[in-house]
């Protein structure tokens, strides 16, 4: 190979690092970072040289053992031909190992990543201040150097440069002097005393002055702690038009549009909503009993998922804050009835993702398949992918949608888009549906490689903007 040719492999093999960078700190266009290094990286190393070199290393130990075997027996013949194989083996398991690492992060798409970003989810995995500021910093200078190394997507990365600069760090968490903190009220008291007794009343007015900003600053804390934010801001509505070549392919795939009715009126609910202060139980059962006090004319069933979802901290599929979106959208949705179990639903939808059943699928399958296969989608229906996401279908919809449909009437959970995020930035993948445990309001969550004969899938493109939290809106 040329030194030409072998300096512009290094650039595009640095420029993918760059890409696998950024998919982890701006999360909400992960799957296009990823399919964008796909796309560089198959230029001279595709994905079936991947799963050859795969292959190769899964042989060499089985070859080894059998080799070791003929040697023993003294089949000598059989040997120098498993001694050639093996050769193979390691020269091609040798050639791929440079792209190897990267490889697998782009062909083995396996897991979400959470928005440290959002709205208090860096608390979970207890990322402080110092931490989001080098992510922001990190993050524009990895989009800085993506402009450079990849000027075809130049404009894509000068917008989310933009985002990350008008990105404000806040904790969701107040801060309080550690040297007022750190010091007893007691301490404070006999210290007080002593002055006193001394005579020194410059001390003196010194201990009052700190005892008496102590206490405010606790009383400050414990009122923030307890009292939510008071901002409900559900933003514009999400209308779009479809162009008639989108809806016809639309259809092509089963994909039906739908606007949905704003829900403004639940908007006073908002601010109940979780934040940082709610693992503190104290908080979390006020807020529970404010909650209560608001919902005594709901259903019951209604009631539950309205608190499950306002007191516990959820993510989307693009990792960002995941919450109930209130107002007018358009999207396209696969609006089938509902089958019976194990009943299949045939698409070309389905034939894109290439998945065989929409029964059965744990979570990571179907995250994978949504990344993979994805963006061909939307090129299907000539939809930008920078506006637009294939998901499944997220919560909130399903249960706007679902009565007037008739879902929510069998023994069956249908995969939510998002998760459940746990201490520790565990996360539990969303689920519900299923007409003994609320119907249309019914939801579960469970490990992401979780699979059972009664979850099904069913798709939705839906706007990205629902997604944002932090992001252009």
């Amino acid at each position: 190979m040329s030194k030409a040719a072998l300096a512009s492999r290094e650039s595009i093999l640095n420029t993918v690092g760059q890409l696998i960078e950024i998919s982890k700190l701006d999360t909400l266009f992960k799957d296009l970072y990823l399919q964008r290094a796909q796309a560089l990286l198959a230029t001279f190393f595709s994905r079936g040289r991947y799963v050859q070199l795969k292959q190769s290393r899964a042989q060499i130990p089985h070859v080894e053992q059998q080799l070791r075997a003929g040697v023993e027996r003294g089949d000598w013949k059989r040997c120098t031909e498993l001694t050639e194989h093996l050769r193979q083996l390691r020269a091609s398991v040798d050639a791929g190992s440079h792209f190897a690492k990267l490889a697998e992060t782009i062909y083995e798409r396996a897991g979400i990543s959470i928005d440290l970003f959002s709205s208090g989810l860096n608390v979970l995995v207890g990322a402080g201040n110092e931490t989001l500021l080098g992510n922001r910093a990190d993050a524009i200078n990895t989009l800085v150097a993506l402009q450079r190394s990849d000027p075809e997507q130049a404009q894509f990365y000068a917008r989310r440069i933009a985002d990350f600069r008008k990105l404000s760090i806040t904790t969701g968490e107040t801060a309080v002097n550690h040297d007022d903190q750190e010091i007893d009220p007691s301490q404070l008291q006999q210290a007080a005393l002593s002055a006193l007794d001394s005579g020194d009343l410059s001390k003196l007015d010194q201990m009052l002055a700190r005892f008496a900003k102590t206490t405010e600053a606790k009383k400050q804390q414990e009122s923030v702690d307890l009292k939510p934010s008071q901002t409900a801001e559900v933003g514009d509505d999400l209308l779009f038009t479809f162009t008639d070549e989108t809806l016809s392919a639309a259809r092509e795939l089963g994909l039906t549009s739908v606007r949905t009715q704003s829900r403004r009126q639940f908007a006073y609910l908002i601010p109940h909503g979780w934040q940082p202060s709610f693992r503190k139980d104290e908080v979390k059962k006020w807020s529970q009993e404010k909650l209560a006090k608001l919902t005594t004319d709901t259903d019951e069933g209604v009631k539950e998922a309205i608190s499950f979802f306002l007191l516990n901290p959820f993510i989307n599929s693009g990792g960002t804050r995941y919450k109930v979106c209130l107002v007018a959208e358009d999207l396209l949705l696969e609006d089938f009835p509902e089958p019976e179990p194990k009943e299949e639903v045939p698409s070309k939808l389905l034939n894109l993702l290439k998945l065989n059943t929409r029964w059965g699928i744990s979570r990571i399958e179907l995250e994978n398949a949504l990344l993979e296969h994805g963006l061909a989608v939307l090129n299907e229906l000539k939809l930008d992918p920078e506006v637009f996401r294939l998901v499944a279908v997220p919560a909130d919809l399903y249960t706007h949608l679902g009565p007037q449909r008739g879902w929510g009437q069998k023994e069956m959970w249908t995969h939510f888009d998002g998760y459940r995020v746990l201490e520790g930035g565990r996360l539990q993948a969303l689920a519900g549906g299923d007409k003994r445990f609320g119907g249309t309001h019914d939801v579960v969550s469970f490990s992401a490689d979780y699979a059972s004969a009664k979850v099904f899938a069913r798709f939705a493109v839906v706007q990205r903007k629902r997604m944002t939290d932090w992001q252009r809106n």
